[in-house]
């Protein structure tokens, strides 16, 4: 299999999350066509396991983060409202991953974040994602810390 360099990219948690899903989608739907049938091939079975559960994992994993609550028309929005910040690609997707919370967390994602960035600037970014990104762990985390 040859891959072409223009085709590879980073991709974002939200992205991530849309492919495993389709992949642990395919495969539960193959699965369940399969249950009936005598004759299985075990091997095949047997090769899919380490696949199943690699996106099983993954799909837990991710649906415990924001990206479930995403969308193209956020992610658009977002990095429309970022670029006045003159950040690198890379830069603007580890935003939109990890969502930083505070002038500190910028200056970990950020490179050279106190030459490149104002106090105002990373304060303002800082609202930008508060504001444009859904809350970190999806819309339940926010309650069970209240409750806690």
């Amino acid at each position: 299999m040859d891959f072409q360099r223009d085709s590879i990219r980073p991709l974002s948690n939200y992205e991530v999350y849309l492919v495993v899903k389709q992949i642990h989608d395919t495969n539960t739907e193959r699965e369940n066509g399969k249950r009936g049938k005598k004759g299985q091939n075990r091997t095949l079975e047997h090769c899919n396991f380490g696949l199943n559960t690699v996106t099983y994992e993954t799909l837990k994993y991710l649906e415990q983060t924001p990206c479930v609550e995403q969308n193209p028309t956020i992610i658009r929005q977002f990095y429309d409202e970022v670029k006045k910040f003159d950040l690198k690609k890379s830069e603007i997707l580890q935003l939109f991953n990890l969502r930083p919370t505070t002038p500190v967390e910028l200056q970990l994602i950020i490179e050279d974040s106190e030459t490149r960035l104002t106090e105002t600037q990373s304060n303002e970014l800082v609202d930008l994602i508060r504001t444009l990104l859904p809350p970190l762990g999806g819309s339940n985390s926010s309650n069970e810390i209240m409750e806690s």
